[in-house]
């Protein structure tokens, strides 16, 4: 069994799909696309605008970061990505759920919005990744980009500067779930998979990172993804947004 994954440089969901399919010893080919112009490609291959998508050798395409485990589950069941049990699962799916619908989208808006003010640190995030134009030309259009990326993401001032307020209460939920063992087991799970690949993406964000330093949920992240490309330099964002 083989597959391709769709995906966009540095996206935080199909990270942790990349790491899944790792995980389940399935040979798999990426594909990367341009962020917003994506979009199409994607909604005709799959039917929705949204990465990751996977195709498999067999022809069946499916896509999002938890359907794709889903179907993981059921092709290769070792090792599992979901435990056993009828309420460790629940406890596992409330997390993943959380970090797929909450924390996935606010990760893009403070990432957007701070590209945005910093586009040139575009071109880090896509270290490794084999673009389908050539590179002074994702540098030429970064800006626009980042632009394009903001607004479709709803990374407006007020929404960021509200996502960076309430960063200590989410970092607090990740340590909890560690602490009862929800996260953080001795191998990875759906959850760990959903929420450790958005937080690694989050602490690129240099005026980020040290709200996070020491904490269970920084140790998650960088667990199980040591090395994630990219970084936005500190003193991008407004001092006055950030979380005392």
């Amino acid at each position: 069994m083989t597959a391709v994954l769709y995906a966009i440089p540095a996206s935080h969901p199909c990270a942790a799909v990349g790491r899944a399919l790792e995980l389940k010893r399935i040979p798999y080919r990426r594909v990367e696309m341009i962020p917003i112009l994506h979009r199409l490609p994607m909604r005709m291959r799959f039917g929705t605008a949204s990465v990751p998508g996977v195709e498999f050798d067999d022809g069946a395409r499916v896509a999002g970061s938890r359907a794709i485990v889903r179907e993981l589950e059921q092709r290769a069941a070792e090792p599992p990505l979901l435990p056993a049990g009828e309420e460790a699962r629940a406890r596992v799916e409330r997390a993943e759920e959380w970090g797929d619908q909450m924390l996935q989208a606010l990760v893009r808006r403070v990432l957007w919005g701070a590209l945005r003010r910093a586009p040139g640190a575009m071109e880090g995030y896509t270290e490794g990744a084999q673009l389908p134009v050539p590179r002074p030309l994702a540098r030429a259009t970064a800006p626009l980009v980042a632009m394009m990326a903001q607004r479709a993401n709803g990374a407006s001032d007020p929404d960021v500067r509200a996502d960076l307020g309430s960063l200590p209460a989410h970092a607090e939920r990740v340590d909890r779930w560690i602490e009862d063992g929800t996260l953080g087991g001795e191998q990875p799970n759906a959850a760990d998979l959903q929420i450790g690949a958005s937080l690694r993406l989050l602490l690129t964000v240099q005026d980020v990172a040290p709200l996070f330093a020491g904490r269970p949920a920084e140790a998650l992240a960088r667990r199980w993804f040591p090395a994630y490309p990219g970084a936005v330099p500190a003193a991008t964002l407004p001092a006055e947004w950030l979380p005392r």
